[in-house]
């Protein structure tokens, strides 16, 4: 059942829209999607995110905007970030390594978060026609994954940056894993698919409960479960050109 759906991004130095919109929302419960610069708001029922969960990434992230525009606005306009369950993805392009290495530093030192992944690109920005692109990549993955059965998709986030597709969230197991994996891959204009899921199991592990305020449900760790205290694998897929 759709309740209200969420997946946040920053970008434009307009990141604390979203995120005190969606604080508004909780305190009214009124149905209400307020979009801000490269953001969507909401939450989804089905999601292993709690609504807090979601409320505390939109907030993660708005910080690092702001942290970001203290530094110069123009690092804040070049870069996106991703929050899920506290682990950061940053994606987007910099004229220098020195900046990257500053988004990333300010980033890092934000209370709450447990791991940042920097994609980060150095170089001059993309065209307009790969910017299109990038966006056209992730609707249809996104619309793909929608309406796969053997795919939780609101357990992703998923964005496309000069042609490469990042994917952060949590698996049930590997092979959901690897189904969505292989549904970036087979998307047209795709050069790589990098990936930072982390595989729970069925009940969740340490992603949270579906409804707000209730325990997430426990289960042993499967074999092929992502330890909590252990690290994200980043996983990443060269897609060879069929000729």
């Amino acid at each position: 059942m759709f309740l209200f759906g969420f997946h946040f991004s920053s970008r434009g130095g307009k990141g604390l829209v979203p995120a005190v919109s969606l604080m508004l929302f909780l305190a009214g419960c009124l149905p209400v999607a307020v979009v801000g610069s490269g953001a969507s708001i909401g939450y989804v029922a089905t999601e292993d995110r709690s609504m807090k969960d979601n409320l505390d990434d939109a907030v993660l992230c708005a910080t690092i905007s702001k942290a970001w525009t203290d530094f110069n606005s123009q690092l804040n306009d070049d870069l996106n970030c991703h929050a899920y369950q506290a682990r950061v993805l940053l994606t987007g392009r910099v004229p220098s390594q020195s900046w990257s290495e500053e988004a990333f530093n300010r980033a890092n030192q934000v209370p709450g978060i447990k791991e940042v992944y920097n994609e980060i690109t150095v170089g001059p920005g993309g065209s307009f026609t790969n910017n299109v692109h990038d966006g056209y990549i992730t609707q249809h993955l996104n619309a793909e994954l929608l309406t796969a059965s053997d795919v939780h998709s609101n357990n992703y986030i998923i964005t496309t940056a000069g042609g490469v597709v990042f994917i952060i969230g949590t698996a049930r197991d590997q092979a959901e894993l690897d189904r969505v994996i292989n549904y970036g891959r087979n998307m047209n204009g795709v050069k790589r698919v990098v990936s930072y899921i982390r595989i729970l199991g069925a009940a969740g592990g340490d992603a949270g409960s579906a409804n707000a305020g209730a325990p997430a449900p426990q289960s042993s760790p499967g074999p092929g479960d992502t330890s909590p205290n252990a690290p994200t694998p980043r996983g990443e897929i060269v897609v060879t050109p069929l000729k």
